[in-house]
């Protein structure tokens, strides 16, 4: 049987509603760093001046790196989960190339294209990622988890809800 505290239950090896809530975070942290890594392939931030959809997009992944960097820690501390750390996105490759310059209006089109196809994927995908965060924290208070299990379900569902609201607003 999992260990009590006194915050709450303690996430052990007992199989049950404690691992089926590991099981399902770590699918929401999958789905977390799969967006997130899409994003990653271009440093947005850097054409924030030019494209407001690309300031848009940094923001998002920012807070994308928040929620992942919670669900990464709560499944390995918390829930003893074996996950790969990404230390930063920040470590990805930048794709643009030199000779593609901000001046060049077919690239920067080409580029707000894609920013526009990213923004409409993460639009598709935000609300059954929201309803799964919250689900995961209404199931980690039902079941009486540690606080800290609690807190970080909190945090991520609140990251999403800002990408939502954040999304909600025209680039610009």
């Amino acid at each position: 049987m999992a260990q009590q505290s006194q915050q709450g239950i303690r996430p052990g090896g007992d199989g049950g509603p404690t691992t089926e809530l590991g099981e399902r975070a770590e699918m929401l942290f999958k789905r977390v760093r799969e967006i997130e890594q899409t994003l990653a392939a271009r440093e947005w931030w850097l054409l924030g001046r030019e494209l407001p959809e690309a300031r848009l997009l940094s923001e998002v992944s920012s807070l994308l790196a928040v929620a992942r960097g919670e669900l990464e820690t709560v499944l390995a501390e918390s829930f003893g989960r074996t996950i790969p750390r990404t230390e930063s996105t920040d470590q990805y490759p930048v794709l643009m190339e030199d000779d593609h310059g901000t001046h060049d209006a077919a690239w920067l089109a080409a580029i707000r294209g894609q920013a526009i196809d990213l923004l409409r994927m993460i639009a598709g995908s935000l609300p059954p990622m929201m309803q799964y965060a919250q689900m995961l924290r209404q199931y980690a208070e039902r079941f009486n988890v540690d606080s800290s299990i609690v807190d970080a379900f909190r945090i991520v569902a609140d990251r999403l809800h800002e990408v939502s609201e954040a999304m909600r607003q025209p680039p610009g």
